[in-house]
């Protein structure tokens, strides 16, 4: 190898060097700490404890955070459903987080809890804005996908207020206080037979109730009139 080229290698080294040296230094240019974090999500108070925690990215130098690693600690939060996280240079940086949606509340052990459609706990109800959907009280926690599987077969799941078990069966409970007694296996003919009953007898109020329940677990459908009511 001849002198020339042996100079020649050495000058690129050293432009390496001192391009490295001053990208360095840039990179650590207090233009490019952290200043504002934005947060978009639809309810904060369910992730108040992760929105503080990603609020001390602030004075952090933002050329040197691994968004794809944070996003994935993210998303093993289970109240967090999806997560994008940009950047708006010099110094912003923006949080897109899509939460899960809440499904059911769980009455659970004396606590109140939010879950999802897929009938996993993720929050208590007293950390979230107050939701308008059923509540399952349940004894244990294989129960939630049970309910959840008798609710499906359910056409006004809008109209169900709680579900809970008892000895032999779940029973159903509609806002004007209709029951709908019935077990796991019951077949999904008998919610469209149900249905139909419901839509005739649907009370305005629970005053105006004419039917205490309706009774699905047998071959005949068993219905419970109201006390008084010779209709």
């Amino acid at each position: 190898m001849n002198m020339k080229k042996i100079l020649q290698i050495v000058f690129i080294g050293i432009i390496c060097w001192y391009t490295y040296i001053e990208y360095t230094k840039f990179k650590k240019n207090s233009l490019f700490n952290v200043t504002e974090v934005n947060i978009k999500v639809k309810d904060l108070d369910l992730i108040d404890d992760l929105a503080m925690s990603i609020q001390d990215l602030k004075g952090k130098n933002i050329l040197e955070i691994d968004k794809k690693k944070m996003e994935n600690k993210i998303l093993e939060d289970v109240r967090v459903k999806d997560v994008v996280i940009k950047t708006q240079m010099p110094d912003i940086l923006l949080f897109d987080i899509k939460e899960k949606k809440p499904f059911v509340y769980i009455e659970y052990k004396g606590n109140i809890y939010i879950s999802d459609e897929f009938g996993k706990i993720y929050g208590y109800m007293k950390e979230s804005q107050k939701y308008n959907m059923p509540l399952f009280r349940i004894d244990h926690e294989k129960e939630i996908k049970e309910f959840i599987a008798v609710m499906e077969k359910i056409d006004f799941k809008d109209e169900i207020s709680q579900i809970y078990k008892i000895s032999n069966g779940i029973v159903v409970t509609t806002n004007t206080g209709l029951k709908i007694i019935t077990n796991i296996d019951v077949e999904n003919r008998k919610y469209e037979v149900v249905k139909k009953l419901y839509d005739q007898v649907r009370p305005q109020n629970k005053r105006d109730k004419k039917i205490e329940y309706i009774d699905l677990r047998f071959e005949d459908y068993i219905i419970k009139r109201k006390e008084g009511d010779q209709k």
